[in-house]
């Protein structure tokens, strides 16, 4: 069941009238339509979850039963040596036994195989058929975000169990984000909701744009895609640029799409889940892309990451390692390959290459500088835009690759100019791509950025809606295809 799909629609319609209809006629009493209300979403949510393998749901319980476990301790003991080993079991269990073990043993297995089969000539460890969770790096990014607060003690420990696995299993972001914190949810769960405060417009808008980006957009070209990346040795180098582009902006599409969706679900509920997107591809600058780029695991990596480590209250030559480890630990965490780790960490170099750049030729203030001569301001951020866009475009190939080998040959096929097959309909993917990927961020950046537009009447907004869902229906491809980020 994905956002996409005419199951989901049903799904969320049965819960969202039982929230705000069925329960308030049933119940007078607050507090307890309050209760039954978390009982119901994290029934629902585990049910939206087990709909692709019923074997996850225990998963993601005993994840939040630990936690949960242990989060009480950790209010009540006193010692700080005993606070700090329950601190240590919840991090050993979350990312050793439960994410390490499903997500990463067989590619330890696989890369230690390698290594004992060339030397030895034998494989020395078992590779496992084991089924990836869907989302298990987001939920136990999640709960762990918990058990680090509380030992900090900056949250108190949440004492009601049913509320604590509501705030690690809510469904709209529980397989592919945003990422949650406990400091941000878990009070939601104790306001009163009510049906009249639900920002119908806000919340209609963010799933409509985020069925267009995902559901017509990236899966428009996903076909294109996902040919060309499986042979890229087939392809002329106008196919492989084509898909390093399309497919560093599918991405973008994909998640940027489920997290608009979940997003507008969770408004209609009431609850609000941070922004995760803000339009990445009008950065200049590599720090200002990923500022804009999955804000919520960024976020995630800088507060119990790059902080812990020293963050900028270091060495110089530290801080650039605490850079490049924080990009590191996103790329392992994004995914079991060889070719996102090395994505992690090639971004991680650019990320220390330009902190090295700002040292060389810092700003200096009350002195003129080309960006401040107006008639190349245009022309500059045109060029910083496209060099920090193409850095990203040729790094997403390691990431959208099937294997190390293909990402190296398409590589090497883009900057040897490999002659091959080079269709019209690829151009015509990417300039139809481009120009509504242009459009959109021209449009969000008058409308954030800038805060210009004109406020559309509730009345004209509501009737347009039919039209709208038309016709996006009409323009979506008859065969979905599965979130990229499923698979984290």
């Amino acid at each position: 069941m994905i956002f996409s799909d005419f199951e989901y629609f049903v799904f969320f319609l049965f819960v969202f009238f039982t929230v705000w209809y069925l329960f308030p006629a049933l119940f007078s009493n607050q507090s307890r339509e309050t209760r039954i209300l978390h009982v119901f979403l994290l029934i629902s949510s585990y049910f939206f979850y087990m709909s692709w393998d019923y074997r996850f749901g225990a998963l993601i319980l005993l994840s939040t039963a630990i936690d949960f476990y242990v989060g009480l301790k950790l209010a009540t003991e006193t010692r700080e040596k005993i606070r700090y080993y329950l601190l240590l079991f919840s991090l050993i269990t979350n990312l050793v036994f439960i994410l390490g073990f499903f997500k990463y043993y067989n590619f330890v297995v696989n890369s230690i195989n390698s290594v004992t089969s060339f030397s030895f000539g034998d494989e020395f460890l078992p590779v496992l058929k084991i089924i990836l969770p869907a989302g298990i790096s987001f939920f136990t990014f999640q709960s762990l975000s918990y058990t680090i607060d509380v030992y900090r003690k900056e949250i108190p420990a949440e004492k009601d169990f049913i509320r604590f696995a509501l705030f690690v299993s809510f469904f709209p972001q529980l397989v592919a984000g945003p990422i949650v914190t406990a400091r941000t949810f878990m009070p939601q769960l104790y306001s009163p909701k009510k049906l009249e405060d639900i920002e119908f417009r806000v919340a209609i808008r963010f799933f409509m744009l985020g069925y267009f980006k995902k559901a017509v957009l990236s899966d428009m070209v996903a076909p294109t895609i996902d040919a060309i990346y499986a042979n890229p040795a087939g392809h002329h180098a106008y196919a492989l640029l084509i898909a390093a582009a399309l497919g560093g902006i599918q991405v973008y599409l994909d998640f940027s799409g489920y997290s608009d969706m979940a997003i507008g679900s969770a408004l209609l509920l009431g609850y609000k889940l941070p922004t995760n997107f803000n339009l990445p591809f009008i950065a200049t600058s590599v720090s200002g892309f990923w500022r804009r780029w999955h804000m919520t695991l960024n976020s995630w990596l800088r507060d119990y990451i790059y902080i812990p480590m020293g963050g900028s209250r270091v060495t110089s030559v530290r801080r650039k390692f605490n850079l490049w480890f924080t990009m590191f630990v996103s790329g392992v965490w994004h995914g079991a390959q060889w070719t996102f780790v090395f994505w992690g960490s090639l971004n991680g170099f650019f990320y220390v290459l330009e902190e090295i750049w700002k040292e060389w030729f810092p700003e200096k203030e009350g002195k003129t500088s080309i960006a401040g001569l107006s008639f190349l301001k245009i022309p500059l951020w045109l060029f910083q835009n496209l060099l920090n866009n193409s850095i990203f475009f040729l790094g997403a190939v390691f990431f959208r690759s099937l294997s190390w080998e293909n990402a190296w040959i398409h590589l090497k096929g883009i900057f040897l100019f490999q002659d091959g097959n080079l269709r019209p309909y690829m151009w015509k993917d990417f300039l139809w791509i481009i120009g509504f990927l242009i459009l959109g961020h021209f449009v969000g950046y008058f409308l954030f950025e800038k805060g210009k537009g004109k406020k559309i009447p509730a009345s004209l907004e509501f009737v347009l809606y039919p039209v709208l869902f038309l016709v996006l229906n009409l323009a979506t491809p008859e065969n979905s295809v599965p979130f990229i980020y499923f698979q984290f």
